[in-house]
């Protein structure tokens, strides 16, 4: 398989790929498999003939090529990759990670070293040249079929409790062992009338086709929050729409403002999967990492094609009222549109909302979904609320049977609740006071939120946070570690989800008891402090 560059219509350079089969390798040639320290098996493919034309020498084009070849691997689950290369450039095939194995031949004139790597220390080493690959993107037209550009790489969402009960659920019984303060799902019960219908009704639910386009729940949802129907979307949990909208919407020439840090699978929706152009608005722990609104729109008065914001924001809980947001996005350009995740909005006030602001915008888009404020995390539900014109885009798009009957049957249930739920949000300010309160007695900072979690910063001089949260899930309770979600997160901080007063005690206690356990024990590790 040749990989080949053109500008224009010619053709600049190419690659060749020769998989595993009968015919061999070209290596072969040379060097006999005996002894050679290489498996030759399904998972070892070669890259051959590596060329580029004499004026593209001193350009991105042997990275890009070598790049191509590493995600046409990679696209084929290759293991390993060996190829010769000629001793006078041998050192840019080191540089992208390959290895000289020892043998040498000579073929005429030319000398080549045999050379080797592992595909994952290629994807590293890629990695780290995440600004070419950058630059690259955005100013390549790649037409590899059935190979994009970026390899698929999951947003990290904490999630241990499944390492611990099995994602196959064969060790479910362990799940009330296991402190899942990682994640942000409900300390509370789903309300009591949405338990019932799903109970009396659970055969049907699991066997029955749900509605198609949602339409019960939809009215249900522009009943409970004052829109117009066609303002209302749903989709099968938050991740679904942050998808599937912003997909639509944001191409690789976008220019895309969020926040910083934030809810991490936004800047990997947009960096990895869309390669758009992310600037970033940051957020600094002086300020305990609340907005300036008037600092923010200077920054949107630069003209970004889309603003995204998490209001309250993850990981910090910090809120932004609804009136000064309101007041932001009107004096912005009326180009720009903004993307609003309410997620938390009901911790932070059911009047906090901009789902009726944005109904009767033209450019603002409110990202609701279902799970942590009504304890339904396991249903999937979720909905967007903007203009119907907008909405109207993505609904073509949208499967007919987008969210499950559970999750619309739950969904409708709990709008009916909103008595039982005012009653948990209200109870889980008392428990988030409570749960800071003992962190802090561990000295600890706590960053004051308003949401189901509390961001902490560590003391200078003790263990890390990947150490204490590897040694709390040791003991059961699970942490989250912040980095994937700002750009500027130090190593001394994580996250901890709110639960029910017995949990919270049961975290702040088994905290204290390793940091006492191993105080006496703590080793200098160049200033930073390690358990030993």
């Amino acid at each position: 398989t040749y990989l080949v560059a053109k500008r224009g219509a010619a053709v600049v350079g190419f690659v060749s790929i020769t998989p595993p089969g009968p015919h061999g390798y070209s290596i072969d040639k040379y060097f006999p498999r005996q002894g050679l320290a290489l498996t030759f098996d399904e998972g070892l493919y070669e890259v051959r003939l590596l060329t580029v034309v004499r004026p593209c020498r001193r350009t991105d084009l042997a990275f890009l090529l070598m790049y191509g070849a590493l995600r046409y691997l990679e696209s084929r689950g290759a293991k390993t990759v060996v190829g010769i290369g000629r001793v006078e450039v041998c050192g840019l095939y080191a540089r992208a990670g390959l290895e000289r194995l020892g043998p040498r031949a000579t073929a005429g004139a030319v000398t080549y070293d045999l050379m080797a790597a592992d595909v994952g220390t290629l994807r590293a080493r890629a990695e780290s040249l995440e600004g070419v690959l950058s630059r690259l993107e955005r100013s390549v037209d790649w037409q590899v079929t059935g190979v994009p550009f970026r390899a698929h790489a999951p947003c990290f969402h904490g999630g241990a409790f499944f390492d611990a009960v099995g994602d196959e659920f064969n060790a479910i019984e362990r799940l009330n062992h296991v402190i899942n303060a990682d994640v942000l799902d409900a300390w509370f019960e789903p309300a009591p009338r949405v338990v019932d219908m799903l109970a009396r009704h659970l055969v049907f639910a699991l066997k029955t086709s749900p509605p198609t386009q949602c339409h019960g729940m939809r009215r249900a949802i522009a009943l409970a929050r004052h829109v117009p129907e066609n303002s209302v979307l749903p989709g099968a949990g938050s991740s679904d729409l942050i998808f599937a909208g912003l997909q639509r919407w944001v191409t690789p020439r976008s220019r895309v403002l969020i926040l910083d840090p934030m809810y991490g699978e936004y800047a990997h929706v947009l960096c990895h999967v869309i390669g758009a152009r992310v600037e970033r608005f940051w957020l600094g722990r002086a300020q305990d990492y609340q907005v300036d609104c008037e600092a923010l729109a200077a920054q949107v008065s630069r003209r970004p094609d889309w603003v995204v914001l998490v209001n309250p924001n993850s990981p910090t809980g910090r809120h932004v009222p609804r009136h000064d947001l309101e007041n932001m996005i009107a004096s912005a350009p009326r180009s720009t549109r903004f993307w609003i995740d309410e997620t938390y909005v009901d911790y932070a006030g059911e009047d906090q909302s901009l789902e009726t602001f944005a109904s009767r915008s033209t450019n603002v888009i409110v990202c609701k979904s279902m799970s942590k404020v009504y304890a339904l995390s396991g249903v999937r539900a979720a909905y967007l609320c903007g203009p119907a014109h907008l909405l109207e885009e993505l609904r073509i798009s949208c499967p007919p049977w987008s969210v499950s009957l559970p999750g619309q049957m739950a969904a409708c249930e709990a709008l009916k609740a909103l008595d039982y739920y005012r009653a948990q949000w209200q109870e889980t300010h008392a428990l988030r006071a409570e749960l800071q309160l003992g962190l802090e007695q561990l000295g600890w900072d706590a960053v004051p939120g308003c949401a189901n979690f509390l961001l902490c910063h560590l003391p200078a001089g003790g263990p890390v946070a990947a150490l204490i949260i590897a040694r709390a899930r040791e003991h059961g309770v699970l942490l989250r570690d912040v980095s994937s979600m700002g750009s500027r997160m130090d190593d001394r901080t994580l996250r901890v989800a709110v639960k029910d007063r017995p949990t919270n005690q049961r975290i702040v206690q088994t905290l204290e008891t390793l940091l006492e356990r191993d105080a006496d024990a703590s080793v200098p590790d160049q200033g930073r402090g390690a358990w030993a």
